[in-house]
């Protein structure tokens, strides 16, 4: 989507011109740890199936019981892109928080790059692009 500039205060959108009236100026920061809050509903497991050009998804959940907490994996996701599984895990949500599915964007859409162009894809981590 491209966006014209046709004068300071107004930028010509694809269907509608949008007045600008900024109001504030924010610089966006995070901390991977002070920042970071566990989904109550439970965490995923994604990797690169490139044998069969998917990605798979392994929703887990955890229990505590006594000092040794129970993970266990209760359903499987597959998909070829990550608009259609992070939409599919809020549908049956598996997903309770905002944060959580904005991170599920984020690692899907990473893991759809790496099947597309061959990536090695680990989970939470940067994609090596090797040129």
């Amino acid at each position: 989507m491209t966006k014209e500039f046709t004068d300071k205060n107004i930028i010509k959108g694809r269907w509608y011109n949008i007045n600008k009236k900024i109001k504030k100026r924010i610089i966006a920061k995070y901390h991977r740890i002070k920042d970071w809050k566990m989904d109550p509903k439970g965490y995923f497991l994604i990797a690169v199936d490139k044998k069969n050009k998917i990605i798979r998804v392994g929703y887990c959940i955890f229990t505590k019981l006594g000092n040794s907490p129970v993970n266990d994996m209760i359903a499987e996701i597959k998909g070829k892109t990550a608009i259609e599984i992070v939409n599919t895990l809020i549908r049956k949500k598996f997903i309770s928080t905002l944060q959580h599915a904005a991170d599920m964007g984020i690692e899907l859409h990473k893991a759809e790059l790496s099947l597309k162009y061959d990536f090695k894809y680990i989970q939470d981590r940067d994609l090596e692009i090797k040129i």
